[in-house]
């Protein structure tokens, strides 16, 4: 606040006027300017009122707007929860300080400067004294509280200071750093009170009140403190003013409820001598729950913080030991609460000690509040979601102070009875679904259960149209929640005392539809074989509008210990999970954003799948198939590195293979599915589950997955968004390690991170990848560059360490990545954390359809024994081509398929895209043949750079040849 304050000081102007004005004309110039007005003109505009005091509160009688009847209490407030000061529109303080300054202007008081002042009196003065502000002000009474409000011109005053009459100072502080000062006195006599301002120039206004010896307040009576219908007190705190007061009918231990409706005003209480007992300027609230702590009587004092003008309502109710409340006993379920009253609180009678749960219900609007006890101390969350323990006797739920005045109600039961609850059968999906209807707002409909202890539910709502879609919580004997749900489907694990009742909370009105199962029954639940890979149609399930769930039997002799699930709908998008339960209602898997998942499941125990559906009526066929050390598999065609691929064939959604990978827990082996020609949006899913029927990883298409530590693995791959076409897949498990060392495919061929010559060969299905070993140091770099044939995609490039060599996401100590998107380059890197030792590059056919012919380099990047020699170009043939996509042939030295070529004409690129794409290079690095795109360039002659040297245009230099190429114009379209 003091640095609010100091910003605002640093940035006021100086008044523009001089001399002695009229207050208003002074104060409304200033304001003017302000706002961006032209000062001197619009001071001189405005006429001078009549003059005429702006009382804060007349001396010995309450205000005209306090003797208003009583009336209902106030809407919502305005600003609610907005700190005084920060209202709605967000103003500043310098704002709100010149709102203040122009309402105090309009006022036509007469000029004060110095001299006597009358208390709760606004008083203002046009010009700053040369020597300070000095006022008398007198006080009949020691040990009081003085508040004084000081608004100037040009900024806010420096604290004011009050000096007793033995010439001491009184102790004052500022609580909001720029509103009223409060100042404590110790003895009676006539005080001068003085401040200055730091611009000694301006005007002025100034207030104060006594709060103990003042005459001001206005006494509020006890029958205007009901919580039940507390009156509200309307009145105006004037511009400029210290505020208003109200005494409290109240004594030392009670709880007031405090509300005005506006949260530009700041809420304080004290006690008789003085103290602050409360306050909104630490909640920031326009309402506050104060315990009365201290001597009575107990005030209010009302004030706003920058001294702006502005009218409120005032409520001061008594929360502890409340009257008028309306009694609401238990209610039986079935009870329809009575919201006809608009009385702000409800007596919660609780006839013996257990659990409860209470909510208000609304007519027209939501409703807040909570619960107390008779002293005004909360008791139980504002909200429960659970029932709360209450002791025997009464409590009272009271409507939040500035919440809204309609009417309303409130349900209350106790969850350990089931008084007005009727039978429901526990087997929905065989018998069919509970179905009732709601009556009206806040009824609850209960409905008990056989389910035994142990035992899980399904709980699923399938309202019929334009009927209630109700909570569904579920209670023991002893009133202890087991679950909740208020969603289409939920699961409930019984572990409390039966019997057990199920309620059921809904809308205002409506029929309700809710199925109620146990998870270990599969009475009324369609069986749901396995079913072994390869092509099959699976077990059909269809939903409805009306009915979004169904239920799967799964015979405690017909699963293995691990499976994998998979579906396919008539929709042909995942619109639907597939959720697996154990008698007890324990989740034992489920799908989530796809319609494949894997599952564990104990020998000799039967379980029950829920299929929920999310969209309209669709017809499911669902698959589960045997990934554990019992399934069916064949071997792979090869184990070996770069072997011939297992090739399988996708023909339906619900196609898949599998196959059985045996070796020494120490191998390491490396699996991925290819599908280079599948359209696009299709591809396959692979999964891998070791001995243990533990899934090693989950991967698609185009990402591999690394294993080791096991002695067996089953290696499946279905068919992913599959549409009408086929998708045609390759499965390669090669085996990249033992425990001797790399596979002698890798020891074979050994590349260095400094760089390797050019490598060609052709992929095959037969001949699936080129593995090298590569020693590497931590922080080296090295580039692959290549070329291939293919029109479908790009070999891929890999680089996997004898450590960490599991999963299939990236190890940032090492890694290779591509560079650009359908291009043959990529970087390999090894980080500063990284082993020093022999890693190996893996080189496969990746996203590209075999046959393919590629051609590869490597170029060191970082970390080399020497650096690489800069590439230079001496003549391009052809010289000119025609606009387009052209062959050439670049002669020079250092060359290499990673050389990049470009276009230039006075010092810039022809094109903002890559213009080459390397074709083939000669060994020796003297010829490189790249593809030049020059469809986007203008027809000219231009230079060739070549490896992004720096160079003077016009003047040949290593990397640049100018004027070497020529594009004429695009030959015409056939």
């Amino acid at each position: 606040m003091v640095q609010l304050r100091s910003r605002y000081e640093r940035q006021r102007k100086r008044p523009v006027a001089s001399g002695v004005v009229s207050s208003v004309a002074l104060i409304v110039a200033v304001v003017a300017s302000l706002a961006g007005q032209t000062g001197t003109a619009a001071a001189a505009a405005v006429p001078v009122p009549a003059a005429s005091p702006v009382p804060a509160a007349p001396s010995g009688k309450a205000p005209a707007a306090d003797r208003s009847e009583a009336r209902p209490a106030p809407k919502a407030a305005t600003g609610k929860d907005v700190r005084p000061g920060a209202t709605a529109q967000k103003d500043t303080a310098e704002q709100q300080h010149a709102v203040a300054a122009r309402q105090i202007g309009r006022s036509g008081t007469p000029d004060v400067c110095s001299g006597a002042l009358a208390p709760d009196t606004v008083h203002t003065c046009a010009q700053w004294p040369a020597q300070g502000a000095s006022f008398k002000v007198a006080l009949s009474r020691p040990n009081d509280v003085v508040l004084v409000q000081v608004v100037s011109t040009n900024n806010q005053a420096e604290h004011p200071k009050l000096t007793a009459p033995d010439g001491s100072a009184a102790s004052c502080e500022q609580p909001d750093g720029y509103g009223p000062a409060r100042c404590r006195t110790a003895t009676a006599g006539t005080y001068t009170l003085s401040f200055t301002d730091v611009f000694g120039s301006g005007g002025f206004s100034v207030a104060y009140t006594t709060l103990l010896s003042g005459t001001s307040c206005t006494k509020v009576a006890a029958a205007n403190t009901s919580l039940a219908a507390p009156k509200t007190f309307d009145g105006t705190l004037a511009a400029g003013s210290v505020g208003r007061c109200y005494t409290l009918p109240m004594a030392d231990g009670d709880v007031l409820r405090a509300h005005v409706s506006t949260g530009q005003v700041t809420t304080t209480v004290y006690d008789a001598t003085g103290s602050q007992v409360c306050s909104t300027r630490q909640t920031g609230r326009a309402d506050i729950d104060c315990a009365l702590k201290g001597t009575a009587p107990f005030r209010v004092q009302l004030n706003q913080p920058y001294a702006t003008g502005v009218t409120y309502g005032l409520t001061t109710a008594r929360l502890s030991k409340p009257v008028g409340c309306p009694v609401v006993q238990p209610q039986a379920y079935g009870t329809v609460p009575g919201t006809g009253s608009t009385t702000r609180c409800r007596t919660l009678r609780v006839p013996a000690t257990g659990p409860y749960l209470f909510s208000p219900v609304g007519t027209a609007s939501a409703v807040s509040g909570r619960l107390y006890r008779a002293d005004g101390t909360t008791v139980c969350p504002a909200t429960p979601t659970e029932p709360c323990t209450l002791e025997a006797g009464d409590y009272v739920w009271a409507r939040d102070a500035g919440d809204a005045s309609d009417a309303f109600g409130i349900a209350f039961h106790a969850t350990d009875q089931t008084k007005g609850c009727t039978a429901a059968r526990d087997d929905g999906f065989a018998s069919g679904p509970a179905t009732g209807t709601f009556k009206g707002a806040g009824q609850q409909l209960c409905r008990t259960l056989a389910t035994a202890t142990g035992e899980g539910l399904y709980l699923v709502d399938s309202p019929p149209a334009d009927g209630a879609d109700p909570d569904v919580t579920v209670f023991d004997a002893k009133g202890v929640q087991q679950c909740g749900s208020d969603y289409d489907f939920g699961v409930c694990r019984l572990t409390g005392t039966a019997p057990f009742h199920a309620v059921l909370a809904g809308p205002a009105k409506g029929a309700y539809r809710v199925t109620i199962h146990r998870t270990g029954d599969a009475t009324g639940c369609t069986t749901w074989a396995q079913t072994p890979f390869g092509r099959s149609p699976g077990t059909e399930v269809a939903l409805t509008a009306e009915h979004r769930t169904s239920c799967l039997a799964i015979g405690a002799g017909d699963h293995s210990a691990t499976e994998m699930f998979d579906y396919t709908n008539t929709a042909n998008r995942v619109n639907a999970s597939v959720r697996v339960y154990d008698g007890a209602g324990n989740a034992v898997c489920g799908t989530s954003v796809s319609s494949t998942t894997t599952c564990s499941f104990r020998p000799g125990v039967a379980y029950t799948a829920a299929l929920v559906g999310t969209g309209g009526p669709d017809t499911y066929h669902l698959v589960r198939r045997d990934i554990s050390p019992t399934a069916t598999c064949a071997a792979p065609q090869s184990l070996a590195v770069g072997g011939t691929s297992t090739g399988l064939a996708f023909g339906s959604a619900l196609d898949s293979g599998c196959v059985r990978v045996e070796g020494a827990s120490t191998d390491k082996f490396w699996f991925g599915v290819r599908t280079p020609t599948a359209a696009w949006g299709t591809g396959a899913e692979l999964g891998v589950a070791d001995a243990s029927g533990t899934i090693v990883c989950m991967t698609q298409s185009g990402s591999s997955c690394r294993a080791t530590g096991s002695t067996s693995y089953v290696v499946f791959a279905t068919a992913l968004g599959y549409t009408d076409a086929p998708i045609d897949a390759h499965l390669d498990t090669w085996r990249i390690g033992t425990a001797a060392g790399w596979a002698p495919e890798c020891t074979a061929n050994s590349v260095s991170p400094d760089g390797f010559s050019v490598r060609d060969g052709v992929f095959t299905e037969s001949a699936t990848a080129y593995c090298a070993v590569v020693t590497m140091k931590p922080s080296q770099r090295f580039s692959v560059y290549g070329a291939d044939n293919s029109t479908t995609g790009t070999p891929s490039v890999s680089l996997l360490s004898n450590t960490r060599f599991g999963g299939t996401g990236s190890d940032y100590a090492y890694q290779c990545f591509g560079n650009n998107v359908g291009d043959f380059s990529f970087d390999c890197l090894t980080g500063s954390s990284a082993e020093a030792g022999e890693y190996v590059m893996v080189v496969s056919a990746g996203s590209a359809s075999t046959p393919v012919e590629y051609t590869m380099q490597g170029v060191c990047q970082q970390g080399c024994s020497s650096s690489p020699k800069a590439p230079d170009v001496s003549s391009v043939s052809p010289a000119s081509g025609p606009a387009g996509t052209q062959q050439v042939v670049l002669h020079g030295t250092d060359l290499t398929l990673g050389t990049p070529v470009q276009l230039a004409s006075n010092g810039s690129s022809a094109s903002p895209y890559s213009m080459s794409r390397a074709v083939s290079v000669s060994p020796d690095g003297t010829s490189l043949t790249v593809l030049l795109s020059t469809q986007d360039v203008a027809p000219g002659v231009y230079d060739v750079v070549v490896g992004g040297p720096g160079y003077t245009v016009g003047t040949r230099s290593p990397g640049y040849l100018p004027g070497a190429y020529t594009v004429t114009a695009a030959a015409p379209a056939a």
